[in-house]
Order: C-alpha cells, then sequence, then structure tokens
C-alpha cells in the first residue's frame, strides 16, 4: 500500500489500485492505517483526516460538513463508495449529500445526538456564561471541561478540541432521510460508545438500508472484524 498527497497537496492518503472507486474515512483520533486489513481485502484510497495520522490539521476549526466539502474538491470523482467509521461516517453521510455516491458504508458511526452529551454541553454552557459575569472563574471551565468531557475531549486541544466539540453537536438525523446512497450500517453489539439503538434507529430513518450487528465487538472492530466487514463490502 503506497503512501500519496491529495491533490491539495497536504493531504495524506493509502492506495493499493490505481484508480480507487472506494474512500475509507477514519474515526476520531485514529488514522488511515485502521483500514490495512480491509484494504487488502476491498482496495481503494484510505485517507489520513486533517488533524490526524500525516495530515496536519488546519489553524481553524472545521465540523464534519467542511470537512466533507473539503475532501469534494480533492478526492477522485471515480470514487462510488464511502466507507466511514465513527467520525468519519459523520463526513462520509455530508459527502453523499455533496456529490453522487453509490454505496455509504457506515461502522460505528454516532448519527443521532447523544442526550447525556446533550446534558453536559447545557451544563457547561451555564458555566461559560457565569464566567462572563465573573461569577465563576477560568480555571475552573477548564476543570469541568476536562472531568465532564470524553476521554478524546481530554486528550485534544487548541483547534482540534473546538472540532471535537462542533462534530459532537452534528446531529444528522434530518440528514438521514434524505440520503439516497446504498446504505450498510455494521456495528458492534457490545459498543458502548455509540450503542446499537442508535443503528436500529438510523436503519429505520434511512430508505435504502441494512444493518449487520457483529457479535462479541465493540466499537473499535476493523482490524479483529476485517474479514466480517469485508463480506458486507462484497456483497455491494
Amino acid at each position: 500500500m503506497s503512501v500519496q498527497l491529495l491533490s491539495d497537496g497536504t493531504t495524506f492518503a493509502y492506495s493499493n489500485t490505481e484508480n480507487p472507486k472506494v474512500c475509507y474515512l477514519h474515526g476520531w483520533g485514529r488514522d488511515s492505517q485502521d483500514f490495512l486489513d480491509i484494504i487488502e481485502l476491498y482496495p481503494g484510497l484510505a485517507v489520513d483526516l486533517p488533524g490526524f495520522g500525516k495530515t496536519k490539521h488546519f489553524e481553524f476549526s472545521m465540523n464534519p460538513f467542511e470537512y466533507a466539502k473539503y475532501l469534494d474538491k480533492i478526492l477522485p470523482k471515480e470514487i462510488t463508495t464511502i466507507v466511514g467509521h465513527s467520525f468519519g461516517g459523520r463526513i462520509a453521510v455530508h459527502m453523499s449529500l455533496i456529490r453522487k455516491i453509490e454505496n455509504l458504508v457506515l461502522i460505528g458511526v454516532p448519527l443521532i445526538s447523544n442526550t447525556s452529551n446533550k446534558k453536559n454541553l447545557n451544563k457547561l454552557y451555564i458555566y461559560k456564561f457565569m464566567n462572563k459575569l465573573g461569577i465563576v472563574s477560568t480555571d475552573t471551565i477548564e476543570s469541568i471541561k476536562n472531568k465532564s468531557g470524553s476521554v478524546d475531549y481530554r486528550n485534544s486541544e487548541g483547534v482540534m478540541r473546538d472540532t471535537l466539540v462542533k462534530a459532537v453537536n452534528d446531529n444528522l438525523e434530518k440528514e438521514l432521510s434524505m440520503i439516497n446512497s446504498n446504505v450498510k450500517l455494521i456495528w458492534g453489539e457490545d459498543d458502548i460508545e455509540v450503542p446499537v439503538s442508535v443503528a436500529i434507529k438510523s436503519n429505520k430513518l434511512i430508505s435504502n438500508s441494512e444493518l449487520t450487528i457483529i457479535p462479541n465487538h465493540g466499537h473499535n472492530m476493523l482490524r479483529s472484524k476485517s474479514k466480517s466487514i469485508y463480506e458486507v463490502l462484497n456483497k455491494l
């Protein structure tokens, strides 16, 4: 699998075919290497999204829709299938509404907002308002962020932390009914980051979708269950 720069000259990708029709987008805090085993079975182009792997982050934060617009400009027009895991799946959904994508394969994607995340964000907004009034210190705000935030949030900073917040707030519930692609949902039965209930609800909202649940596996199963994922891809 050879490394290459896409047309923007800054985004790295790996490919094992001259004319890729499949694009792989990884999850938050991950990189294209997650698809190493899958791409050997089902050739394509695996991207290091800006801010991850070999690709440097931008000087400004971006939401998933902005990532999608950016990738639309630099990905080969021949791409007809997008495989997205978690954060990469959010971007894949937006891309399917920007350009014609025949197949979407979404693996453990937070397509619908988590209620508990909303509660934490609302609490944080209240404290931020109190900070503006001088009631709560900035140090207290940072302490609350670190205590209530996810592992990904605590491990990110600056532009990428702002980007993560935008991603968490990206509720795709309305967009799901607008998807015209053939959609395959793949979920780990034991996924605690994005529970199966999200997949079941999403499957009902998407007009042309099929859900595959992989037993005894969680959120990060790209390497451990590559053959099971390939079996779904091979039926596209």
